[in-house]
């Protein structure tokens, strides 16, 4: 028995992993199928979304240096380069079909979202490419729409040190950069953006030709899909882009859609370098400089970047602290770049108190950590025990009566992590562990006899080896049950 538990020990590593985290190998980002939900950004919580829509369902991103075969015909078929790429490609996989972004009525454009099919993906790809959480990020209200500020609404924290930043509840949100928690601090200096913005320019298609992206197709669009963070705007030099400062030049993405899998896969193919770029259009490289009117490249945004790092004062100096050290040739290794996702969809009908529907993120994260220890187990929900028990009919319960769960005020627009279900209510059905989950003998304490229990429950495939109750018998419910033995009992 022993032998089998120290096996079990060496299958989850030693550590505490909630099921559902992520994964990244090489460049290859995992986020786990069927984990969509949709979590509304509206005042009264409910924006109209197609009938019966079903959420848009992140499962990987591919982040790594690239060489296309023909560069100047097809720039989406090459090969992966490990060490000093000229190109970087994204590759961001979607479960079922999506469909291109249409306009939001952003800057005088029309409020079309569904202008290429009735399932229109938005977000944002957020690119850490020098692997410090304390540099890059958004000031308001560029924020309010990023990760940081909207992964507690799927009831998740980012591991590591960067969750003392995201957003738990609507009082965390201010326009106070220095105020705590800094969620306007996300590490990305560069995003990959699905914003509705603009209209995009279809390049080409396939298919029966009617501008509607359908199941089988492949479409190359064209917008400012690509980002350097838009708060270093006023120490750029750069000029060109849709206002002087921005580095937002006009890309293009692929999006297209197999069959088979029932997936559909953007992919963004960048020069990092001028020579890169030189390659794409075949011509000669050109040196860098501040223009996106000519060939551009993530040097050329960061050769600007760290010109301008040395005269920011206020917020903007803490988002580019030590740049102004950085050198320009230092990036040229997508897959060792950390990316942070939140996606979604828009609304039918315009919401003039909010633009976007989320549905899913990515990576890193633990579902129900509460207490920010990178675990998630019963002191987390003993956490949502004593918020009910403290808020339960005072203020900050929008129902105001006792009646053991805390209602939500202006759900929707605002959220509480601690509301793990997303229903606008903390309540008793939030919590993920039940109290000493793991004393499966009912003896009130965890030793060798609850092991010894689960074990065979879970080799007879009993209901007490389904751990975390999902129907299946695997490696989750052994994580799941070693969480909870080790929690111990309160």
């Amino acid at each position: 028995m022993r032998m089998i538990v120290l096996s079990m020990m060496l299958v989850v590593g030693g550590s505490s992993v909630a099921p559902g985290r992520s994964d990244v190998t090489n460049g290859i980002w995992m986020d786990p199928g069927g984990d969509a939900v949709i979590r509304r950004t509206d005042v009264g919580n409910d924006a109209v979304l197609p009938l019966e829509f079903e959420p848009i369902d992140l499962l990987r991103i591919h982040l790594e240096g690239w060489e296309p075969f023909v560069p100047t015909v097809d720039p989406y078929e090459g090969v992966v380069v490990v060490d000093d790429a000229d190109l970087v490609r994204m590759q961001i996989v979607l479960d079922g079909l999506v469909n291109p972004p249409g306009p939001l009525a952003i800057d005088g454009f029309d409020y079309i979202p569904d202008i290429f099919g009735d399932r229109p993906v938005y977000g944002f790809f957020e690119i850490d490419i020098d692997d410090n959480d304390e540099t890059g990020g958004e000031l308001m209200a560029q924020a309010r729409d990023r990760y940081l500020a909207n992964v507690g609404r799927f009831g998740q924290s980012p591991e590591g040190s960067i969750s003392d930043r995201m957003v738990r509840n609507g009082d965390d949100l201010d326009a106070n950069f220095f105020s705590d928690p800094q969620f306007e601090r996300t590490g990305g200096e560069f995003s990959l953006v699905m914003c509705g913005c603009f209209t995009p320019t279809i390049v080409s298609q396939d298919g029966d030709m009617d501008s509607i992206f359908d199941e089988g197709e492949t479409w190359i669009v064209r917008g400012r899909f690509f980002e350097r963070f838009t708060s270093f705007q006023n120490k750029s030099s750069l000029f060109g882009g849709m206002q002087a400062g921005l580095f937002d030049p006009i890309v293009e993405l692929q999006f297209a859609h197999d069959p088979i899998a029932n997936q559909t896969t953007v992919t963004f193919v960048y020069p990092i370098t001028n020579e890169g770029a030189a390659g794409l259009a075949g011509e000669f490289p050109e040196p860098i400089d501040s223009s996106l009117l000519n060939q551009t490249s993530i040097e050329e945004a960061i050769d600007d970047l760290i010109w301008g790092a040395s005269f920011a004062t206020g917020p903007l100096a803490v988002l580019v602290n030590g740049w102004d050290e950085a050198t320009v040739s230092g990036f040229r290794q997508p897959a060792q770049w950390h990316v942070r996702a939140l996606l979604g969809t828009a609304p039918i009908v315009s919401d003039t108190s909010a633009l976007f529907v989320w549905t899913d993120t990515g990576f890193d994260e633990i579902v129900g950590d509460l207490n920010n220890d990178d675990l998630s187990n019963s002191q987390d929900s003993q956490v949502i025990a004593d918020a009910i028990a403290d808020r339960d009919g005072t203020a900050s319960d929008a129902d105001g009566t006792v009646d053991g769960q805390v209602t939500i005020a202006n759900f929707g627009f605002e959220f509480d992590l601690l509301d793990l279900n997303g229903d606008g209510v903390i309540a008793e059905n939030d919590m993920l562990f039940p109290e000493c989950q793991a004393d499966l003998n009912n003896d009130g304490t965890l030793n060798f006899f609850d092991i010894s229990a689960f074990l065979n429950a879970y080799a007879a495939q009993s209901p007490n080896g389904d751990f975390n109750s999902d129907g299946t018998f695997n490696f989750f419910d052994i994580s799941a049950f070693l969480i909870a033995f080790s929690s111990g009992c309160s």
